[in-house]
């Protein structure tokens, strides 16, 4: 075995011992939550467990904003920080909601599941260091991990070797990394099973891998093509058929990287995704050709490719859903009641609609969308999807569609759709396990909470207080969603906080808020909301730690990570450590 090859085996002996390394860091976590039976069929497959009877919705529906008479007998209920505000609050109607199921022995007789003390918890100073972003969104370990990750590569790539006189090197190195980027590519993704994240955490170092074998490829290219102008054979050597080959498995990578840049993913994500598609095929098949020695590599991406797809089409239904349009939060909900079960809170699908309505090329389209409500309940599974672009804006008109009903003239349609998932989640983490919750989420990001804190309540448990924040533009946001936590604030350990940023001219006294739930101007002060929390767990005795789950922009995500960071250690102590969870809009 030469030099080259020594290197480039070593190198991947070493990666394979760092995900190993995280994997049974990882293991505590997955015996925690694997030692509950439900979590066995949780999470995995999307299913029905039960016939479902038609149901209506639990939001408001209606156009306009509800108004609710006052009652002066009964106390108003404000926010000791509102300042100028006139926003008041008083009991609204109670809408039932049922979650809770019998039908599952486990279900019937809830247990505390198992605490998972983790580092981050425990080690404050520690977990707040690797939380601080550093450049471009990406945290300190993200950005060590990266470090690393380069730095074995370049060291593979330049030791005792000149790019120049030995381009050699690079083809090997290039070559080696094949199968960790076909790998880190997929959904259903080995190393994210291995260390317990979901395939949109391990994005960027798919983004950092592929980037190394680009540039790997083209160094690799530009030295033979250096060595062969020195010796005067260059014609000769591009008509060969192995040459040939290399140039085509090149340009792939070269049309890989040039469309996998953030410029052309926002402005077509139809070329970003058919760029993939096809070079990546096409490379695989090119790279054999040029070198015979490839194949092994080949062979393992391919797998992962093919296992991959099989399980994705394992995972995909093919259904009816209800679109129902929600104006106030530029919103289409989509209803899909043949589906109830499968899935844990914070987990997302991958929707496709099947209907020439959505444009032409718009019935090919995928897009992921957080599961907006707790899983096996009457009215099946529940999708939030925000109009922010052409796809969704057509979702929504098609939702805004009338038709007949029972009940008569409705706005709403039903539409063939393909779901496949349920993907990504909270990985291992049980929440709750943990004394205290808080959620902070903007706009659409409400699904991840809608979705964990009705599964939190289920579970029985003795968590001690359950926060959501909400921040939205405009007050009328709440309206649709006022009956849903009307119902979960009833739940004693709920309060409800929602913020709105737009300056707006109509009044507000007309809204009438049941206690838990505040309405104010402005944006949420998260360092005092959440030392509220923690302190409040540790008034009622909680001791097993707040989870802190953040769902929105990339903004609110660096925000509230440093909000995380800056906690008072003595405070984190008291609560026994705070646990971070992170979904952000856009990967």
């Amino acid at each position: 075995m030469g030099l080259d090859n020594q290197l480039v085996y070593h190198a991947n002996i070493l990666l394979f011992g760092i995900i190993l390394i995280f994997t049974i860091v990882n293991l505590p976590r997955a015996y925690a939550r694997f030692n509950r039976k439900s979590e066995w069929s949780q999470g995995h497959l999307l299913r029905s467990i039960v016939p479902l009877p038609s149901t209506k919705p639990r939001i408001n529906l209606n156009r306009l904003a509800p108004s609710y008479p006052h009652n002066s007998e009964k106390p108003f209920f404000g926010d000791s920080d509102s300042g100028n505000s006139s926003t008041t609050c008083a009991p609204v109607p109670y809408l039932p909601y049922r979650i809770n199921s019998a039908h599952d022995d486990e279900k019937a007789l809830p247990k505390i599941p198992n605490r998972d003390p983790t580092l981050l918890s425990i080690w404050h100073p520690v977990a707040s260091m690797l939380r601080s972003r550093v450049h471009n969104n990406y945290s300190v370990n993200q950005v060590f991990l990266m470090v690393m990750y380069i730095t074995i590569i370049f060291y593979v790539s330049f030791y005792r070797s000149d790019p120049f006189t030995d381009p050699l090197r690079a083809g090997f190195v290039v070559t080696s990394q094949i199968p960790f980027v076909y790998a880190l590519a997929t959904k259903n993704n080995i190393i994210g099973i291995m260390v317990g994240v979901g395939y949109e955490k391990l994005n960027f170092l798919h983004r950092l891998v592929g980037k190394l074998m680009v540039i790997g490829a083209n160094v690799h290219f530009i030295g033979y093509v250096y060595k062969w102008s020195l010796a005067g054979d260059i014609n000769k050597k591009l008509t060969e058929n192995s040459i040939r080959w290399g140039i085509v498995a090149l340009v792939c990578l070269d049309l890989l990287g040039f469309c996998s840049t953030e410029y052309v993913r926002s402005k077509s994500y139809n070329l970003f995704i058919v760029s993939h598609v096809v070079s990546l095929i096409i490379f695989l098949f090119a790279v054999c050709y040029h070198e015979p020695g490839c194949v092994p590599y080949v062979v393992a991406a391919s797998v992962f490719y093919i296992l991959d797809h099989v399980v994705r089409a394992v995972k995909t239904r093919f259904t009816t859903a209800k679109l129902r349009p929600l104006p106030e939060l530029g919103m289409t909900r989509v209803e899909v009641p043949s589906i109830n079960a499968g899935w844990r809170a914070g987990q997302h699908v991958r929707l496709r609609v099947l209907s020439s309505s959505m444009g032409w090329w718009g019935w090919s389209e995928v897009h992921p969308f957080t599961i907006a409500n707790v899983a096996e309940t009457p009215e099946g599974m529940i999708l939030m999807c925000k109009k922010t672009g052409r796809w969704t804006g057509s979702l929504f008109n098609m939702a805004q569609t009338a038709s007949y009903s029972e009940t008569g003239l409705e706005l709403g349609c039903d539409v063939r759709v393909m779901v496949e998932g349920p993907y990504g989640g909270v990985g291992h983490t049980v929440m709750s396990s943990y004394s205290g919750a808080i959620f902070v989420v903007g706009g659409s990001g409400v699904s991840f909470a809608l979705s964990a804190v009705p599964d939190l309540i289920r579970a029985a448990t003795d968590i001690k207080v359950i926060d959501i924040v909400w921040s939205v533009q405009d007050p009328s946001s709440l309206a649709p969603l006022l009956p849903l936590f009307t119902t979960l604030v009833q739940k004693s350990r709920v309060n409800v906080h929602v913020f709105y940023t737009r300056a707006i001219s109509t009044t507000l006294e007309r809204i009438f808020l049941p206690p838990g739930i505040t309405l104010l101007p402005g944006r949420p002060q998260l360092k005092k909301l959440l030392d509220a929390a923690i302190a409040n767990t540790v008034s009622a005795g909680g001791s097993n730690g707040v989870f802190v789950g953040v769902c929105g922009p990339v903004s609110l995500a660096n925000t509230m990570a440093g909000v995380v960071k800056d906690t008072d250690v003595r405070l984190c102590a008291a609560v026994g450590g705070v646990e971070l969870h992170e979904e952000t809009f856009g990967w």
